[in-house]
């Protein structure tokens, strides 16, 4: 106690507090030491700090400490009743607006590639796998697309390339000049082009050898478009040798109405693909026609007029004609408008009544048809009397078009459907040599050429299928076919 008030005095006036002797200091702290134990068993205490220098994370460590306790004794208390609300509030309840139940949305799969898409690999697939003779397909998706593509790509190589087919006629009585005389048929082409400028149909053509080339109608379609029509004559070496008539769904022939009073005649009513085609050279057939080979003569005729009688149609569009005239003479405007017509159709009569005069029984005769004539309207044209009555000779061949092969061919059967109404069951399943190839009816040969393109009257058959674009190359022979001489023989 002495010693502490010592001290007490000393700090206060700054006096030095002499040290005690050695042996004094280690008593009292052993007696110290012995009072309260060891120190190194009583437990350390940290100090709380205050300033600045303590870390920010111990800070808020001790906050949410003090927050969990404030409200854990919160818990612990009474709970206190809420106090009413006021009178105005207890009259006018405020009403919480309903809020609407969000519909939770199924979420989609989303496929992460084609191929997991059309795989029908489990099922979560989009495709589920199928079983097909007790065996379970998981990837017939694929199989399917890839059926359809190959499908696809065979359908477009199938379209653009070309086959060329090769047919021998034989007609009785052939002249010797005509032994081996190659025509070329084409049918509709319907505006298709086969290659730039028809490349390919010229490359192919310019390497067969022939002498004629009949184009039998619907080379420009319903479209009008005759630009690809002209390119193939435009490239061919000899353009003149090129015969064509008009088809079914070709413009025309004849415009509505005259384009004015000058000029030749068929430039006033002929549309303007056919001007255009005889412009670069080639022949329209609309009148009988005689082509000089060598010493003999090759006559080309629409089939239109192999039931005409010459003399009697002669006389009446001459008829016609002369009425018109006067009509137009006494001012009657519409006969004015159809004189033209009326004129040219006179015309081509008068070259049906020279025609049938001037055809010989020597002759070679072949007729030009679009569509298929029925085998009434070839015995009729067989049936004429050439003594009293004045018709073209019956044709040794007919050739024809439309068609096209039936578009669609099923492999080992061939064409299911043709346009034809005349046929048994409307043209369904009809017999494969009336839809092309060569055929007999009574005396008179005809051939059907498969054509370039598709019909105009089918036009839920836009494509062909299994049935290539052909050119049909006919070769005229007097000599008898092998079976012909079996059957002789016999």
């Amino acid at each position: 106690m002495a010693e502490s008030e010592e001290k007490k005095r000393a700090a206060k006036k700054d006096i030095p507090i002499p040290k005690p002797t050695s042996g004094a200091s280690d008593d009292v702290l052993r007696d110290e030491t012995g009072l309260y134990g060891d120190e190194a068993e009583i437990a350390p205490r940290r100090r709380k700090r205050t300033d600045a220098r303590v870390p920010i994370m111990h800070r808020r460590k001790e906050a949410a400490e003090g927050e969990e306790s404030a409200a854990e004794a919160e818990d612990a208390a009474p709970k206190k009743k809420p106090e009413k609300k006021a009178d105005k509030a207890a009259a006018f309840p405020k009403v919480a607006p309903k809020r609407k139940k969000k519909v939770k949305r199924k979420k989609r799969r989303v496929y992460r590639s084609l191929y997991e898409l059309m795989s029908a690999t489990g099922p979560d697939s989009f495709f589920k796998p199928i079983r097909l003779f007790g065996q379970e397909i998981r990837f017939w998706p694929l199989i399917v697309l890839a059926a359809i593509a190959i499908l696809a790509g065979g359908v477009m190589l199938n379209n653009s390339n070309l086959v060329v087919t090769e047919q021998t006629v034989t007609v009785v009585g052939l002249p010797n000049d005509m032994e081996g005389y190659r025509i070329v048929v084409l049918s509709d082409m319907n505006g298709k082009r086969f290659g730039d400028s028809q490349s390919l149909l010229l490359r192919t053509l310019n390497g067969i050898k022939y002498d004629a080339i009949f184009c039998v109608g619907d080379m420009v379609g319903k479209s009008g478009n005759a630009e690809p029509f002209w390119e193939f004559i435009e490239g061919l070496r000899d353009p003149g040798k090129v015969y064509f008539i008009c088809g079914d769904s070709d413009p025309g022939p004849y415009i509505k109405g005259a384009r004015g009073t000058e000029g030749v005649l068929s430039q006033l009513i002929l549309e303007d693909w056919i001007l255009g085609a005889v412009e670069r050279g080639a022949h329209y057939v609309d009148a009988p026609m005689s082509i000089d080979v060598k010493k003999s003569t090759l006559w080309i005729s629409p089939a239109t007029m192999l039931n005409l009688e010459a003399i009697s149609t002669l006389e009446t569009w001459q008829d016609q004609t002369d009425q018109e005239v006067d009509g137009v003479r006494s001012g009657i405007n519409e006969d004015y408008t159809t004189l033209p017509l009326t004129t040219y159709r006179m015309k081509l009569a008068q070259q049906l009544y020279d025609a049938q005069r001037a055809m010989s029984a020597t002759d070679i005769h072949i007729s030009l048809a679009h569509e298929p004539p029925t085998d009434a309207f070839i015995y009729t044209s067989e049936d004429h009397d050439s003594t009293t009555e004045r018709f073209l000779t019956s044709p040794e061949l007919i050739v024809a078009g439309h068609y096209c092969g039936g578009v669609w061919r099923i492999p080992g059967v061939g064409a299911f459907y043709v346009p034809d109404a005349t046929m048994d069951r409307g043209g369904w399943f009809p017999k494969q040599e009336d839809v092309d190839g060569l055929s007999v009816v009574g005396e008179t040969q005809m051939y059907i050429t498969r054509g370039l393109s598709t019909n105009g009257k089918t036009p839920f058959l836009p494509f062909r299928l299994f049935n290539e674009p052909e050119i049909s190359v006919l070769t005229l022979t007097s000599t008898l076919p092998e079976n012909m001489l079996e059957g002789v023989e016999g």
